[in-house]
Parts: structure tokens; sequence; C-alpha cells
């Protein structure tokens, strides 16, 4: 079977990235949920916005692809209406087992509880989708944990 490019080798959510002076990746408690707790007699019933530092990374390979390849990282709201472009970027394809990482650092308000769906698209086509899920636990006092479904 003919290899395609380029290829998607790693998308992942990740606390922090380590990159050496050979451009060796090692990747630091890597997340695909967020806890948010609230406790107190005055806990928020619904999750408040919950501004975040976020890191992805996104390793390509070139596989058989031939010259520049665009990218772009779309995130959907777990309401699955609203999307945002959060990144985009090229990679110049050279040998078939070249490639290149990106780690993309982004500020992002978080505003809704629920899995939010990060898609990478090639050109215009989607090679993987990252879930990110953020669960809101809320205590009142008196009363055991309520998780919010």
């Amino acid at each position: 079977m003919p290899l395609k490019g380029p290829l998607l080798q790693t998308a992942v959510f990740c606390e922090m990235v380590i990159e050496d002076k050979n451009q060796v990746l090692s990747l630091i408690r890597i997340i695909d949920r967020i806890v948010v707790e609230a406790s107190g007699p005055n806990a928020p019933e619904e999750m408040p916005p919950l501004p975040r530092q976020m890191t992805a990374v996104l390793c390509f390979k070139s596989g058989n692809a031939k010259g520049r390849t665009q990218f772009r990282l779309v995130m959907e709201k777990p309401n699955g209406i609203e999307q945002k472009e959060i990144w985009s970027g090229s990679l110049h394809a050279e040998a078939p087992d070249r490639g290149q990482n990106f780690i993309l650092r982004f500020q992002e308000i978080f505003d809704l509880e629920g899995t939010y769906w990060f898609h990478v698209y090639v050109e215009n086509e989607v090679a993987t989708s990252m879930p990110l899920t953020l669960q809101y636990i809320r205590q009142t006092a008196g009363t055991g944990p309520s998780k919010k479904a």
C-alpha cells in the first residue's frame, strides 16, 4: 500500500514539553480531563468560566507528501455548535521519515462543562480529534460532593 502523507504521529495535550537540542520531545503529564472543584455555601450551580493555559503537541511525518501542507487546530465546544480556530500552520515535506513537531501554547477560557473536541485538519480533512473533558464538582457546606452531570 502506498504511503500517503503527511502523517500525524502524535496529537495530545500535556502540561509541559521538554525539547532537547536534537529536537527530541519529552511530554510531561498528558491530559484529557480537567476537574474543576468549588466548595462552600455559595459554590456556583454551574461551572464558572475557567481561564487555562494549554499546551498541545502535534507531530507529523512527511510520508509521501510533497511541498507545503496546511494544518489547523479547531476547538468545538461541548454544545456542538460553537467552533473556534486555535492555530494554523504549515509543514514543508522532506524525506518520508522526516517531519516536524508543533508545540502549541495558547490561552483558552472554558465556559462550559463537558467534552471539548479539538479537530486537527490536514488541508481540509480531519486527521484526528482530541477530546478534553471539563468536569465540575460542586460541594456545599454540610454535604458530600455533588457531581454535576
